[in-house]
């Protein structure tokens, strides 16, 4: 049984799309660690945007189908963590590609402007 290389699982990784993000998902950090096992045992941690993210299954199994393609991998094991809020920071800053975040005028200190919202409550 040929060796599993780690560049061709992190190659392998980066052909799976988060479902809603819509990049690999080694382009946006979700992968924290890969560890190879003598026996071709293939362990991938992978990071959530999110704790209830509800397309965790997709992404547990798009990785496993992914890396289970590689040459000499016996199996896959995925793990799964959440993003600490400075990891979320950077996906933010990975997907606005550098550009600076949005200012609402509306929100700012000493802004006059002032919002009504009005609802018949008919329905």
């Amino acid at each position: 049984m040929p060796s599993v290389s780690k560049t061709d699982v992190e190659a392998a990784l980066g052909t799976v799309n988060d479902p809603e993000i819509k990049r690999p998902i080694t382009e946006i950090n979700m992968v924290e660690a890969v560890e190879i096992e003598e026996s071709g045992q293939v362990t991938v941690k992978v990071l959530l945007t999110v704790a209830g993210c509800p397309l965790k299954d997709t992404i547990t199994r798009d990785v496993t189908n992914a890396v289970s393609k590689v040459a000499g991998v016996s199996g896959v094991t995925v793990d799964l963590g959440v993003m600490t809020t400075e990891q979320r920071g950077q996906l933010q800053e990975i997907l606005r590609d550098g550009h600076a975040q949005r200012e609402i005028p509306f929100g700012q200190p000493g802004n006059l402007t002032k919002v009504y919202a009005v609802a018949s409550g008919k329905g």
